[in-house]
């Protein structure tokens, strides 16, 4: 009999080959396009959705409950966003050569024309969270989720939420956990999502056309211009000290940033 090596076995259980999972994934979209004389430029597009799996993560994973039962496993994907929109702008300001102000051409047309501002903006509703338990059993499975009797976990607050001194999720809402049973809790909870993603991005640039095949490109950036906070998740294992809180950010500081591009 020929000898059969490792690189020969498909192993399902670490990523490399399980197919036994399912997702559905339904969606309404409505796009809107518009062109104005080749000066403005505007796309933007929303999105109502839902996803459903099993297969965020497959049966061999740290996330199941119970290997030999997917079924448990069904639920809201973790990457599940309800409502998204985006939409993007380009604008050629009405400066310069051809337009509406300072068409003269020479210096002024130089220095005035050509500048380009554009954004693009995306907002999205929360990702849902999941919770986990420690209590594991003898029956390969390597995660548990608690018992509930109510999928409304978030904690209340007064203003605005302050990760210092406030909890996301409420642990008093959770019961005392039974023994050597699988918790009832969905894998993730729709009804209890993080905080919306909220960016916006801008850009001016210009090119300077300083011979008829070199031409120099100027470009100055700015990432999450209004400098918005995104806080991240919560701590999600209910037997830690700190469940509910949340201590970091999901998004990153204003970044500006200015550049310059030769052709020729």
């Amino acid at each position: 009999f020929p000898t059969r090596r490792s690189s020969d076995l498909v192993d399902t259980a670490s990523g490399g080959g399980d197919r036994s999972g399912h997702s559905t994934y339904n969606a309404g979209l409505l796009k809107l396009n518009y062109r104005a004389s080749g000066t403005l430029v505007f796309q933007g597009s929303y999105a109502f959705a839902k996803l459903l799996t099993n297969a965020d993560s497959f049966s061999g994973s740290l996330g199941s409950e119970d290997t030999a039962n997917r079924f448990l496993e069904k639920s809201v994907g973790a990457y599940d966003q309800t409502q998204t929109v985006k939409l993007s702008t380009v604008y050629e300001l009405p400066f310069g050569a051809g337009k509406h102000w300072l068409s003269k051409g020479g210096f002024t047309n130089t220095m005035v024309g050509g500048w380009r501002l554009s954004g693009t903006q995306s907002y999205n509703t929360g990702f849902p969270i999941g919770i986990t338990a420690n209590a594991t059993l003898p029956i390969s499975n390597t995660a548990n989720r608690p018992y509930i009797t109510t999928d409304s976990w978030l904690a209340s607050y007064s203003g605005s939420f302050d990760p210092a001194k406030d909890k996301f999720l409420d642990p008093t809402v959770f019961p005392a956990q039974p023994v050597g049973v699988l918790g009832n809790a969905p894998r993730e909870n729709s009804k209890v999502r993080l905080f919306p993603s909220l960016n916006e991005n801008m850009s001016l640039a210009k090119t300077f056309k300083l011979k008829e095949r070199l031409r120099l490109d100027f470009r100055f950036e700015a990432f999450n211009i209004f400098n918005r906070v995104v806080f991240g998740g919560p701590v999600t294992s209910l037997q830690s000290s700190t469940f509910g809180v949340i201590s970091s950010q999901a998004n990153t500081s204003r970044n500006m940033q200015g550049g310059l591009k030769i052709y020729w």
